[in-house]
């Protein structure tokens, strides 16, 4: 961690800006102190007891790196950013997001903006983020992209081992990566280079000079550390599908708060001034400041921000147990499950399964996490839609058919009633639980072997701590499994 950078990105925040006549600027508690803990990264710390309800840190508006922010510095450079925002903000001032001009405000200056308003904010972040980035000092942004991690923070993310110029070490280990996590990362990666194209298509013939890896790091940057904002009304990306996923925004230093699956300790809120972070209990001294998370597995947590949460005693060759397990984590069996839906007389239980929404996404999760003996042991169980395909597996293909009066597949009666939750689905308990364990088998199988191949790697700095990660959540999938 780069003690004069957060000094620097702390000092922007709390001088009040030039031309800005609101003179708002921000507030940081003295109490808290950015730190770079070995096995949480960068995190802000107490200095001293917190009292419950306490504010902890004010964000102005201007500071917000969001959709609208970023059109209101485009607008002194771009007549038609300008033209919009006169349009539809009341007594909008262009002198207050004025900007040295240099060669990237030149190019703001030509960018298309009815196509730039066709990006989603994820998309508009990266391509500002990158634009800004080259402009050095003359950025109003500067302080807070100094801050940013650098490229190599990131290779805790399994999608930066498998792109198009990865290593090819690392897309042979991404490759033994648990199915789930290999799904997940595969949609980040066509989402990652799907943005570059539509980027790349609103510049028209302007050559923006952006790299691959420059896009990568901003990318990762916005999809790691925006927190939610609600969009301003005025935008057209307000009203498309996109409108939930492009109400996002940067915050300043709020971003160094980590997150934990429960248990926060500090709430992030949207302000009428800009941004706000209060405690919610008292927090002790020394003690880190959290947001949480939600529901999420080890696979979501790692693919998406680096991480997971589950923690292990140890971990050698042929033996492990775990201290802590994220008692969100399942294990995904759609693929092995959709596999024995495939024969062709399977065809009216899926088209009975997906009439009723219940093809795919088929898993096994945690009913309860008990801390024996120093080890965590957890009860497992199928999901409700597990239960059901199952259910559907056993029953004869032919007790299937299709209604031609109402135009739509009919299942058996005992199966109806359980998928009504009129029934627990007795009648299906023991075979369905025959079935799961061959399935389960199967999938045991397929772990250890990549487990052994993660073995068999040379380990060397480049991809050490990738092996770590996909033994660990190899590892986590095999726990589930072995405890059912």
């Amino acid at each position: 961690m780069n003690s004069t950078k957060v000094q620097r990105l702390k000092d922007w925040l709390e001088i009040p800006c030039e031309n800005d006549r609101t003179k708002t600027k921000a507030f940081i508690s003295e109490v808290l102190h950015v730190t770079n803990d070995p096995d949480k990264g960068r995190c802000i710390v107490t200095g001293e007891e917190v009292q419950a309800s306490t504010n902890l840190i004010k964000i102005p508006k201007k500071f917000l790196l969001n959709y609208l922010n970023i059109l209101k510095f485009l607008s002194p450079f771009n007549q038609n950013a300008l033209a919009f925002l006169k349009k539809n903000i009341t007594n909008f001032d262009v002198r207050v997001f004025d900007t040295p001009q240099d060669a990237i405000t030149v190019l703001y200056s030509k960018l298309d903006f009815d196509r730039l308003l066709k990006l989603t904010s994820h998309q508009l972040l990266v391509l500002y983020i990158c634009l800004e980035k080259k402009r050095g000092k003359n950025s109003f942004w500067q302080p807070l992209l100094d801050c940013f991690p650098n490229l190599g923070e990131y290779e805790g993310i399994p999608m930066t081992w498998n792109l198009r110029n990865s290593p090819p070490v690392s897309k042979k280990i991404y490759n033994l990566l648990p199915r789930s996590c290999i799904l997940h990362s595969k949609k980040q990666i066509e989402q990652f280079y799907n943005d570059i194209h539509q980027i790349s298509s609103i510049s028209g013939n302007l050559e923006l000079g952006i790299k691959e890896e420059e896009y990568l790091w901003a990318w990762l940057a916005v999809n790691t550390r925006c927190l939610y904002y609600k969009l301003h009304s005025c935008l057209p990306i307000g009203k498309t599908k996109f409108k939930e996923e492009s109400s996002i925004t940067m915050v300043p230093f709020v971003d160094y708060i980590n997150h934990k699956t429960m248990d926060s300790n500090a709430i992030a809120k949207e302000a009428k001034s800009g941004y706000e972070v209060d405690s919610i209990d008292g927090i002790q001294k020394d003690e880190h400041v959290w947001f949480s998370y939600g529901p999420h597995d080890d696979t979501f947590l790692q693919c998406e921000y680096g991480f997971s949460t589950s923690e292990l005693n140890y971990m050698s060759s042929n033996d492990y147990s775990y201290k802590c397990f994220n008692p969100y984590n399942t294990v995904n069996i759609s693929e092995i499950v959709k596999k024995l839906l495939s024969l062709p007389k399977k065809k009216n239980v899926v088209e009975w399964l997906k009439q009723v929404g219940y093809y795919d996404d088929y898993t096994l999760g945690i009913d309860d996490t008990r801390l024996l003996g120093g080890k965590i042991n957890v009860s497992v169980h199928p999901s409700f839609r597990t239960r059901i395909v199952l259910a559907s597996l056993i029953e004869a293909e032919s007790e299937f058919t299709f209604n031609e009066l109402q135009r739509s597949y009919v299942c058996p009666a005992r199966l109806e009633k359980f998928y009504q939750g009129l029934t627990e689905g007795e009648y299906y308990l023991t075979t369905e639980k025959v079935l799961l364990k061959k399935i389960l088998s199967k999938l045991e199988t397929e772990l250890k072997d990549r487990l052994t191949s993660v073995l068999s790697f040379k380990v060397d700095s480049s991809v050490e701590s990738k092996i770590t990660t996909c033994r660990k959540l190899l590892l986590d999938e095999l726990f589930i499994i072995t405890s059912y």
